[in-house]
C-alpha cells in the first residue's frame, strides 16, 4: 500500500502532468489543423517514403524528395485550384444574393425556359400557396446565410493569400520532419502507452490501414467524380464549372446521394434549359461515368481495411464539418476509424463475442 506521502506524490504528479499538457495544447492550439493535415499526408504517401528509403538509404534525403512529392502533387495544385475557385466564388455572390434578396428575378429567369417555367407553376400552385410567410423569410434567410458564409470563406482566401503561403511553408517543414524523424516518434509513443505489445501492435497497424482505407477511399473518389463532374459541365456549357465541382467534391463524401446530389440537379437544369437530348446524354454520363467511379475505386483503394456503416459516416462528417471546418470532411471519418479501432481492442482485451 502507498503511503500518505507516496499518496500526495501521486496527486501531485498527476495534477501537474494534466496542467502542463492543457498548457501544451494551448501553445499548439494554433497549429493543430497544420499539423494533424501533415501527419495524415505523411500516413498516406509512407509507402512510398519508405520505397525511396531502400533505394537513396539517405534519411534526410528521402525525406526532402518525399516532401517536395506532396508538395508538387497535392499542396500546389490544391492552393491554385481554391485561388480560381475564389475568383469563381466572388463572382457568382452577386448573382445569387441579387436572386435571394429578390425571388422574382428567379421567376424571370425561369420563364425563359418554358418546361421549367411550366414545372415552377405546378410547383407554386401546390406548395408555395400553402406556405405561410414566415416559413418563406426562414428560407430565404437560411439561403442567404449560406451564401454569405461562402462569400466570407472566399473573401477571406482572396484577401489572405500571405497567410495560405506561410501555412503551406509550415506544413511542408511539418512534413519533412515528420518522414525524417518519424521512425523515432512513433517508438517514443509505442513506449509510453501502458498496453502489452501485442495490443500495441494491433492498435497502430490497424488505425494505420484504417486511416488508409478511409482517406485514400473517399479522397479518390472525390477527386475522380469532381474532376468527371467538372468536365461534363464544361462540354454542357454550364456556368461556374469549377464551382459545380468543388460542390460535386464535397458531396461525394456523403455517404447517401454522394455525387448525384449534384449532378443531377445539373442534369435537370440541363433537361430544362437546353434540351432534352442534352439532358439525357448528360444523365446517362453522371450514371454511368461520375458514380460508377465509387464503385470501382473505392473496391480497389479500401479493400477490407475498414468496414463503417454509412450512416455513421455520415453524422460523422456533418458532426466534424460543424467542429472542425471543412477539413471535418477528412477529420471525422479519421477519428471514426480511430474508434473502431479501439471498440475491436476493447473486445478483444475482455474477451467480448
Amino acid at each position: 500500500m502507498f503511503s500518505d506521502y507516496q499518496k500526495l506524490g501521486n496527486v501531485f504528479f498527476v495534477i501537474s502532468f494534466l496542467f502542463f499538457l492543457f498548457l501544451s495544447y494551448k501553445i499548439f492550439e494554433p497549429f493543430l489543423t497544420l499539423i494533424s493535415s501533415s501527419i495524415i499526408l505523411v500516413l498516406i504517401f509512407y509507402p512510398l517514403h519508405r520505397s525511396f528509403l531502400r533505394k537513396i538509404k539517405k534519411t534526410v534525403l528521402t525525406s526532402l524528395l518525399s516532401t517536395l512529392i506532396i508538395m508538387a502533387v497535392i499542396i500546389i495544385p490544391i492552393g491554385i485550384i481554391v485561388s480560381f475557385l475564389t475568383k469563381e466564388v466572388i463572382e457568382f455572390y452577386p448573382v445569387i444574393s441579387g436572386y435571394i434578396s429578390d425571388p422574382s428575378k428567379i421567376v424571370e429567369k425561369i420563364r425563359e425556359y418554358p418546361l421549367l417555367y411550366n414545372i415552377y407553376l405546378k410547383f407554386y400552385n401546390k406548395f408555395y400557396t400553402n406556405l405561410d410567410s414566415q416559413a418563406y423569410e426562414s428560407i430565404i434567410n437560411y439561403l442567404k446565410g449560406f451564401s454569405g458564409f461562402i462569400f466570407d470563406k472566399a473573401k477571406i482566401f482572396a484577401t489572405n493569400t500571405l497567410i495560405f503561403i506561410v501555412a503551406i511553408f509550415i506544413m511542408a517543414i511539418t512534413i519533412f520532419f515528420l518522414f525524417k524523424d518519424g521512425e523515432r516518434l512513433y517508438r517514443y509513443i509505442y513506449s509510453i502507452i501502458p498496453l502489452d505489445d501485442r495490443e500495441k501492435d494491433f492498435l497502430f497497424s490497424t488505425s494505420y490501414l484504417a486511416i488508409q482505407g478511409v482517406i485514400l477511399g473517399s479522397v479518390f473518389v472525390a477527386l475522380a467524380q469532381s474532376f468527371l463532374a467538372f468536365i461534363g459541365f464544361v462540354v454542357a456549357g454550364v456556368e461556374y464549372a469549377l464551382l459545380l465541382g468543388f460542390i460535386t467534391f464535397l458531396a461525394a463524401f456523403i455517404p447517401f446521394g454522394g455525387a448525384s446530389l449534384v449532378w443531377v440537379p445539373v442534369a435537370i437544369y440541363i433537361l430544362t434549359s437546353k434540351s432534352l437530348i442534352a439532358g439525357i446524354i448528360f444523365f446517362l454520363y453522371g450514371t454511368f461515368v461520375i458514380s460508377l467511379v465509387d464503385n470501382i475505386i473505392r473496391p480497389i483503394v479500401v479493400g477490407s481495411k475498414v468496414d463503417i456503416h454509412p450512416m455513421i459516416l455520415f453524422f460523422a462528417i456533418i458532426g466534424g464539418i460543424n467542429f472542425f471546418g471543412f477539413l471535418g470532411i477528412f477529420f471525422a471519418p479519421v477519428i471514426i476509424a480511430l474508434l473502431n479501432t479501439f471498440i475491436q481492442l476493447y473486445k478483444d482485451r475482455y474477451n467480448i463475442s
